[in-house]
């Protein structure tokens, strides 16, 4: 067994409240088709109250979003450019990246295989933040229960509002049963 060491510290030392330092990764799973910068504050905003470390953007591509119920999405790299343009003109001291991973998959990604590559690539505890729309959709997908188990969900339900989403108002029946395992972005 080794001695202990006898360490020094300055007088009146008080070392850093882990508890306040920002930590965790949201996601933003969408497809950025139509984003406004209303929405983009709102979110930076509820991040920044959260203390939340990272925001990583997560655009889906065109045949993802086609096996999701949209038809007529733009191509990738236009909302990409769009999003970009938006993050640019945030004038945000959060660290935001663009993940491009479904742009160079070029194909169906499901969300179980996204999910697990963003908590593969990024620091946990994950968050991720959805529309509405997306969230019932997700919803629907059997792999939505063990990922709501591992993940805390942000919905922004004023996005749907403002696009005049049919299923606005009306949660699918998983996410009321997990609606302590979620909150609305504010």
């Amino acid at each position: 067994m080794a001695a202990r060491e006898a360490g020094q510290v300055p007088y009146g030392y008080e070392p850093e409240d882990e508890s306040k330092k920002a930590k965790g990764t949201v996601w933003v799973y969408d497809s950025f088709e139509g984003y406004k910068g209303q929405q983009l504050a709102r979110l930076l905003a509820f991040a920044q109250q959260k203390g939340v470390k990272r925001i990583v953007f997560y655009p889906l591509h065109e045949e993802t979003l086609r096996r999701m119920g949209e038809r007529d999405a733009e191509p990738f790299y236009r909302r990409v450019d769009g999003l970009e343009e938006l993050l640019d003109a945030a004038s945000s001291r959060m660290d935001t990246t663009i993940d491009r991973f479904e742009g160079k998959r070029k194909k169906y990604t499901p969300m179980d295989t996204a999910f697990r590559y963003l908590a593969d690539k990024y620091a946990g505890p994950h968050f991720a933040a959805v529309t509405e729309a997306t969230a019932n959709k997700l919803a629907a997908f059997d792999s939505f229960e063990p990922w709501i188990k591992k993940i805390r969900l942000w919905i922004d339900m004023e996005s749907s509002a403002a696009a005049g989403s049919e299923a606005n108002g009306r949660l699918h029946p998983r996410l009321q049963a997990y609606e302590h395992r979620w909150d609305p972005i504010s």
